[in-house]
């Protein structure tokens, strides 16, 4: 590379770094850009000094689990918000889930978070970094990068609208005459928004509201900013970044606006950058898109480590409603290992409720409006999304899972919790690591007064604990405390098992539309777990020739400890019964010293 003198690690760096950055800004000098990124990464670009750092393979295993939680949604009077978060994990969940994700901490003007008014600091209600930093020497912590846009009260805005730098230069507009017909978003209201500035109207692109408005990543000045925010989270202690509506943030007019090769080459620049002085730093694209789409996200290992797995939660969310398992193997089916260094980040609820877009080609229409007019009788919502011609479709549901779950499509209400628990048990035992929503650890029903009071559907899924109610409900006897207690014993033999390794090998089984089955393998075939799963309110009649009980090797299920004689035998499994059949129990076993060395020297 011109003018870029010193070690082969990095020339080999300030290479790739060009390349990625001379693709989004051709008509800037790439050298001058890459010369900016060894700056803020404080490197010397040539002559002595440190290098940048190699990335670290080993980034997770069957042990990794995250809550997925506001940084308020348990709270204390009196106590900042991640002071009673920390309390509450350290007591209650850092045995199982180890890993928090913690949703927007930073000042906000709406959108519950996603509308950031100063990245600098948190809000007062939460804490400050120090307790980002507490919270980190106890927990795996994620942190949300909202990197789309920024709220209307942000600095840069107010310096847009002065007419001063830098933000003058920091705000996407677009001009009211050019074709943005294609433009795809999840929200109905127009796109363009017209505000009077110093310099003259301008038309601000507002993908998500007009509170929200869109950063101009065509300027490299906005690539920079960003990467100084992912740098001060990890200073931070933050191990796990996560990309909020990233899909979103290349716009062109006459373009659809979303999944750009230059939003792929940006995402990959900011891991090349970051990881060459925080190897260990995660970066995982929030993307609520067809499953095609989304895996575009892994790049070529090079992009997002970790991509939300928005699938599954519809497919999984049907299966239990109808009984049936059609839509759920075929998505599984369909879904590729990830790539090595990769995986997938299962969740099966969230802040926003449960998508739908990305069971589209997967779900038939006429389901998706079973499940919407599900959603409504228990109690939720229905939020659309405008699609391109004009018209609308259904974008998620705004309800708790567990409400959703309390009654099968027949009208069953018997077997409400087994629902929501084989629900979790499920995204456990796929390929990638399990997250659960803080509201699914209660088995949270809606919360209408937060929706009344507000009018925002999202709100049915985003209850407020005070800490001490929380604790109640854990210590009382009650349908929290069943829930709670069965995720945290799913989990905790889950952690156990090398077979449930986020990275180790998938198998779909076809047991009928009644049973779901799917064979998970350890990387180094010690171990194999047949889960199979009856999605239905009756006894199912699970046949053990169909699946590869090893003749020589001792059976038994993992939840029951049940052992399992009759390789050939039927074995019935009862109304919504979980089964994780293996040959082995992680958690009991001893290693030789040859297949330590092979486990250790394996970059998984």
């Amino acid at each position: 590379m011109d003018r870029v003198v010193g070690t082969s690690g990095r020339i080999a760096f300030a290479s790739a770094m060009r390349n990625l950055l001379a693709d989004v800004y051709p008509q800037h000098d790439p050298v001058l850009l890459v010369r900016r990124v060894f700056e803020v990464l404080d490197l010397p670009i040539d002559g002595d000094g440190p290098e940048p750092a190699e990335e670290s393979l080993r980034k997770w295993d069957q042990r990794d689990a995250f809550l997925i939680t506001y940084g308020d949604s348990i709270s204390r009077n009196g106590y900042q918000g991640l002071k009673s978060l920390r309390d509450f994990h350290q007591k209650w969940l850092k045995d199982w889930l180890p890993g928090i994700h913690i949703l927007p901490f930073h000042p906000f003007t709406s959108d519950d978070g996603f509308s950031v008014s100063d990245f600098t600091t948190l809000r007062p209600e939460l804490g400050t970094w120090e307790d980002v930093e507490d919270l980190s020497k106890h927990a795996k912590v994620m942190a949300d990068l909202v990197a789309n846009h920024i709220s209307a009260s942000h600095e840069w805005f107010g310096q847009f609208l002065a007419g001063q730098e830098p933000g003058v230069n920091y705000i996407k507009t677009a001009n009211p005459d050019d074709d943005i017909s294609q433009v795809v978003r999840p929200r109905s209201h127009p796109l363009l928004n017209l505000v009077e500035t110093a310099l003259g109207p301008k038309h601000v692109w507002c993908t998500f509201s007009y509170d929200q408005v869109d950063l101009d990543y065509s300027n490299p000045d906005v690539f920079f900013e960003i990467l100084k925010i992912v740098l001060d989270y990890a200073s931070h202690g933050v191990s796990v970044i996560r990309l909020d509506a990233i899909g979103f943030i290349w716009k062109e007019s006459g373009t659809a606006s979303i999944n750009a090769d230059q939003t792929h080459e940006i995402i990959k620049a900011l891991r090349l950058a970051a990881n060459a002085v925080a190897p260990d730093l995660v970066f995982i694209t929030e993307t609520n898109l067809p499953m095609v789409e989304n895996l575009s996200y892994f790049g070529q290992q090079d992009e997002a480590h970790l991509i939300y797995n928005f699938s599954l939660p519809p497919v999984i969310l049907h299966a239990l409603l109808s009984g049936r398992s059609d839509y759920i193997r075929k998505c599984i089916m369909a879904m590729p290992p990830a790539p090595a260094g990769c995986t997938f980040f299962n969740f099966t609820a969230s802040h926003d409720g449960i998508g739908l877009r990305p069971a589209e080609n997967i779900v038939p229409d006429e389901d998706i409006t079973q499940m919407t007019e599900h959603a409504r009788k228990m109690g939720g919502e229905v939020s659309f999304r405008s699609v391109a011609g004009g018209g609308q479709r259904p974008y998620e549901l705004n309800v708790t899972l567990f409400s959703m779950l309390a009654e099968s499509f027949a009208g069953e209400r018997a077997f409400g919790l087994e629902r929501f628990v084989m629900s979790q048990a499920i995204a456990m035992s796929l390929e990638g690591i399990p997250a659960i929503y803080v509201q699914s650890i209660f088995a949270s029903e809606n919360d209408q007064n937060g929706y009344e009071l507000t009018g925002i559907p999202r709100r049915l899924n985003r209850k407020i604990w005070q800490l001490a109610d929380a604790e109640a409900a854990l210590e009382t006897p009650g349908m929290p405390q069943q829930a709670f207690g069965q995720l945290r014993a799913l989990m905790s033999i889950r952690q156990g098992q090398p077979a449930f390794h986020p990275n180790a090998t998938q198998y779909t089984l076809n047991l009928g539309s009644e049973l779901l089955g799917v064979w998970r393998q350890s990387h180094l075939n010690d171990q194999s777990i047949f889960c199979v799963f009856n999605l239905t309110a009756q006894d199912q009649d699970l046949d053990l020739s169909r699946i590869n009980l090893i003749m020589n090797e001792g059976w038994q299920d993992l939840i029951t400890a049940k052992v399992i004689t009759d390789y050939d035998g039927i074995m019935t499994l009862a109304p919504y019964q979980i089964l994780w059949i293996s040959n082995l129990d992680g958690r009991h076993r001893t290693e030789s010293r040859l297949l330590q060395r092979y486990r250790d020297a394996m970059p998984v």
